[in-house]
């Protein structure tokens, strides 16, 4: 898939996992054509991985070229007056419709496209005088400074295009909450629109070009939407990562920023993280001195300096978020309640307890309301008209390590003292999984022999060759230009998972392996089913050289050798290919 729209996230081999959130608004955006998406919202905290699903959304659904136009527009963090935002959307919008037609990825830049004269001029060189006449209307009216009227006519204009040139947009809005917050009436800024959200009333309910919104304050925008857009909206909570996928970024983290960790540790990491993709790559990027998350030592402090060192990226940003939230909701007694809460994460608490415990002279209804401003900043939980606080060990730490009773002694005995609580209970877990967790030593070979690729097999050409049957005469490993497992590309019909796939340049062969770590030996039927779906990737990816292999730490039977030899596929159960470097 080529990358269109450039990703936050970097190197676009960092995206990890999301196989059923992909598939599932891949099939929602596949359905707009039939006109029976409802407009979305996806919910979940900052750092959770929301922009980089929708961005990956965007270039899947650009690169897919069907009659679906993709249009990614970000909401900023800062005060903007009502005509300047209608702007930057029309333009965005015009631009990248223009990009996703013409198949040219520098019309993506807006800022490079010029003034609205030159835009209309792109529009009708290309070929869409629709466009262009539009532009410059939309010109018009913003030297008139008639804002309201502006927005009106490009808040509805990705569904009229959609119309006009019989084709259908999905509208992916990220971090929707703030067009209530940072959008004026005035120039000045002092005027703040702050139901601005209830414009797309009607226009969202088209479904000609749905909208898949995005909300960093989940309860904050989960109450706009309640109260400016009631039913308008499906809901859609995006959760951490599943386990399984967790362990995948861990070990692609670990080859792309070249960072060792050991099969245990991942254990351990994707244990302590919970999934949550922020806290996996703040233990990579850690600033912590003398880094080493091949021990459980070595994690333990990297995970105490980020969430109990002011300097920690996790404490940081936590705090920010906190910091945002109180001024917000009316500090008096709000830190002595989230504290409460969280201490007791455990169980639910109801309004008597919290006013016993906190000595809160406030009625029900009173202490309620402080409630519910503190659920809508995201920083405790609602559970059947209680209240507990969010069950997450690490935000737990951060905040307690600002707002303890006594925090010399919570940072220096108190989280300490948890922690290492903690890594022994998922220590002991470990242990009596290791050998029947067959998962984790899978994941663990394919991370090895991902490494060797990477890293070692071109220097010592002679010895990994030896180390492998059934190899071609004249191979010789590459320098490849990229080395991973890879998956089917979301709705693939035959879906299908690779553990290994090296690409090499031309001339050179690729190699696709299918990795083996466990107790059994390798069968013909396992043999069968990898050169299926290794034919499959070979031309999904227009391959034509290409080695398959098979590592089998057990070995194989003695028909699946014959069947290698056969169909020329390499093998190998030599478990030099697993050592630590």
């Amino acid at each position: 898939m080529q990358i269109w729209l450039k990703e936050r996230i970097g190197n676009p081999d960092l995206f990890t996992g999301r196989k059923n959130e992909l598939a599932y608004f891949l099939d929602w955006i596949d359905r707009i054509k039939l006109e029976i998406s409802q407009s979305t919202a996806i919910l979940s905290r900052r750092k959770t991985g929301k922009s980089a699903l929708l961005e990956r959304l965007y270039n899947i659904t650009f690169d897919k070229n069907d009659r679906v136009v993709p249009f990614y527009f970000e909401i900023r963090e800062t005060d903007q007056w009502l005509a300047d935002f209608a702007e930057e959307f029309f333009l965005t919008f015009v631009c990248q419709f223009i990009a996703f037609r013409t198949r040219k990825s520098e019309y993506l830049d807006t800022s490079r496209m010029g003034t609205f004269r030159d835009v209309a001029a792109t529009a009708r060189k290309e070929g869409f005088e629709y466009l262009g006449l539009v532009t410059d209307n939309v010109l018009e009216m913003s030297r008139q400074e008639k804002a309201d009227r502006l927005w009106n006519t490009v808040r509805d204009f990705p569904r009229m295009t959609a119309a006009h040139y019989n084709l259908y947009v999905v509208q992916m809005i990220d971090e929707f909450q703030f067009i209530n917050r940072f959008v004026f009436r005035d120039k000045a800024c002092q005027n703040r629109i702050g139901n601005l959200a209830a414009s797309y009333l009607h226009t969202c309910e088209y479904k000609n070009a749905p909208l898949l919104v995005t909300g960093s304050w989940v309860g904050w925008l989960m109450d706009d939407l309640n109260r400016y857009l009631p039913g308008r909206f499906l809901k859609d909570p995006l959760g951490n990562l599943a386990e399984n996928e967790a362990v995948e970024m861990i070990y692609k983290y670990s080859l792309i920023h070249n960072i060792p960790v050991s099969e245990k540790t991942v254990w351990l990491m994707a244990r302590l993280t919970e999934g949550n993709p922020f806290y996996i790559s703040a233990l990579f990027r850690s600033k912590y001195p003398g880094r080493d998350l091949t021990a459980a030592e070595g994690v333990r402090k990297i995970l105490e300096f980020e969430t109990l060192n002011l300097d920690g990226s996790i404490n940081a940003t936590w705090m920010e978020y906190i910091d945002s939230a109180f001024p917000r909701i009316n500090e008096v007694h709000a830190k002595d309640i989230v504290l409460y809460l969280s201490k007791h994460r455990d169980r639910r608490v109801g309004h008597g307890e919290l006013k016993k415990k906190l000595g809160l002279e406030m009625s029900d209804p009173e202490l309620e309301k402080k409630l519910k401003a503190i659920f809508r900043s995201d920083i405790i939980e609602e559970d059947q008209g209680l209240y507990r606080g969010i069950r997450d060990n690490i935000f737990d730490k951060v905040f307690r390590r600002s707002y303890s009773d006594d925090i010399h002694h919570f940072v220096t005995r108190e989280a300490p003292d948890e922690y290492k609580a903690l890594f022994e209970e998922i220590h002991e877990r470990y242990k009596s999984l290791s050998g029947t967790y067959s998962r984790y030593k899978g994941a663990f070979a394919e991370f090895m022999i991902i490494h060797r690729l990477t890293h070692d097999v071109r220097k010592e050409d002679g010895l990994y060759k030896s180390l492998m049957h059934n190899l071609p005469d004249d191979f010789s490993f590459a320098e490849y230009e990229k080395v991973g497992g890879c998956h089917s590309p979301p709705l693939h019909e035959p879906e299908f998972q690779i553990d290994i796939f090296a690409r090499a340049g031309e001339k050179k062969y690729s190699l696709i392996g299918e990795v083996k770590n466990r107790k059994a030996k390798f069968s013909v039927k396992e043999a069968e089913a990898f050169r299926e779906k290794a034919g499959e990737l070979m031309k999904l990816e227009n391959v034509d050289k290409a080695v398959l292999f098979v590592f089998s730490v057990s070995g194989f039977f003695k028909n699946t050798l014959v069947y290698l030899k056969k169909h020329g596929i390499a093998w190998t159960s030599d478990k030099r290919w697993l050592e630590k470097p």
